[in-house]
Order: structure tokens, then C-alpha cells, then sequence
């Protein structure tokens, strides 16, 4: 009769080893499963944070050679209308506001999405160009970027 109730005892620890084994191996699983998700949301997200920031630099580097050429004093406060332009995934505007201080022309460029999620997603490139004397008048030189 021992021999029995050791048998019966030993089957229902095996029983509890497997179904705790099975809840470790569940939870594992899900535990993978949620970093794979969570990598590739945020490898996405930071695919859109680019694309942003490449659309805001691009729009500042395509206003500043639009203001070089262009004698100094002509430049309209609104250098480049907003512009929509098309992505993989998703549209972006970009515009360029342009604002003379003393004897500097500031730019400033910006790119959001169009058709964000909960978020509004935007990136802001800056620069500035000096306003420099020449034979006949002045003309703007890049000077640089502005964080």
C-alpha cells in the first residue's frame, strides 16, 4: 500500500512540474513575442523620424540656394510655400519662413506629417545666412545651422 501512495504522489508532482514548465515556456513566449513587436514599432518609428528630418533639411538647403541667388532685400517673408510631398508611408508638408534681423536673414524649416497618428509628428531645421556687401548691392552667405 506505500508503494502506491508513493507512485500516486510522484504522478502529482510530475503533474505540477509539467504544468509549470508549460507556464514557463508561455511566458517566454510572449515574452519574445513582445520585444520582436516593440523592436520593429520602433524601428518604424524612427524610420518616420528621419524621413521628417531629411524632408526639413532638404526644404532649408532648396531655400537657401533659392536666397542666394537673389539679390538681398527681395526675399518674401514666406520663402518656400507649404509643399506636400510623398513618402513610403505617409505624406509630408514642408514650407521654409524666412526673417531678416539686423544684418541677418534667419530660415526656418519645417516638415509634419499630414496624416499622423495620435501623435502630430513634426522635425524644425534652422539656418542662417549674413547679408553681405557686394559691388551693385548685397547678397546673403550661408553662415550656417542653428540647433
Amino acid at each position: 500500500m506505500s508503494n502506491m501512495r508513493k507512485m500516486h504522489r510522484e504522478q502529482g508532482s510530475a503533474v505540477i512540474w509539467s504544468a509549470l514548465l508549460t507556464v514557463f515556456v508561455l511566458l517566454l513566449g510572449s515574452a519574445v513575442w513582445y520585444t520582436s513587436w516593440n523592436t520593429e514599432r520602433m524601428a518604424v518609428s524612427y524610420e518616420r523620424e528621419a524621413a521628417l528630418r531629411l524632408a526639413a533639411e532638404g526644404a532649408l538647403a532648396q531655400a537657401v540656394q533659392k536666397v542666394s541667388r537673389q539679390p538681398a532685400g527681395k526675399i518674401e517673408r514666406l520663402v518656400l510655400p507649404p509643399q506636400e510631398l510623398h513618402g513610403a508611408h505617409r505624406s509630408i508638408v514642408v514650407q521654409v519662413v524666412a526673417v531678416e534681423k539686423d544684418s541677418q536673414l534667419w530660415l526656418m524649416a519645417t516638415a509634419e506629417e499630414q496624416d499622423g497618428d495620435i501623435w502630430q509628428r513634426h522635425k524644425i531645421a534652422r539656418g542662417c545666412l549674413e547679408k553681405r556687401a557686394k559691388e551693385g548691392g548685397y547678397v546673403y552667405v550661408w553662415k550656417g545651422r542653428s540647433r
